[in-house]
């Protein structure tokens, strides 16, 4: 008689961090589009780049106060996010320049001094703080999917 596989249990915090940053990779695939952006932006930086994109982090994932930051994030193909893992520091300067340029001086300077802290998050495992982050992640995908247009009604002699 064959054993019937028990069910692992997951943690809801556990499914929702998961929600949250596969949502967190659709905004920045539907921001960025299918294309590396150190490749878009650095021409000049001699990698093979590939045709498999990743959403990555400019400040590290490690820093769970940015994980699920949009502004955190860039689409770069699988050569550079491995060169950056790497320390390549072409690819990581490229990454924060598309990042500062992107979200300005004011942003990424906040998230740099968030990122020096590299205080823990006590709310990382919290189910309502994640619900929290679920839904800002959804209206942003909403709004990315949905931009409001600019009718005639703005100018209504038009």
């Amino acid at each position: 008689m064959k054993k019937k596989k028990k069910k692992k249990y997951i943690p809801p915090h556990k499914i929702l961090q998961k929600e949250c940053e596969e949502l967190w990779k659709e905004i920045i695939a539907l921001r960025d589009g299918k294309m590396c952006m150190v490749k878009k932006f650095f021409p000049e930086i001699a990698l093979h780049h590939t045709e498999v994109y990743q959403a990555d982090h400019c400040f590290t994932r490690g820093n769970k106060h940015l994980f699920f930051r949009t502004s955190n994030g860039t689409m770069v193909c699988s050569a550079c996010n491995m060169a950056k893992h790497y320390d390549n520091k072409s690819v990581k300067r490229g990454v924060d320049y598309i990042v500062f340029e992107r979200e300005g001086k004011e942003v990424f300077d906040e998230m740099l001094k968030i990122d020096m802290s590299m205080s823990a998050n006590v709310n990382w495992n919290k189910v309502w703080w994640l619900e929290e982050i679920k839904e800002g992640l959804l209206k942003e995908r909403e709004e990315r999917l949905n931009p409001p247009s600019h009718s005639a009604s703005i100018h209504p002699s038009l």
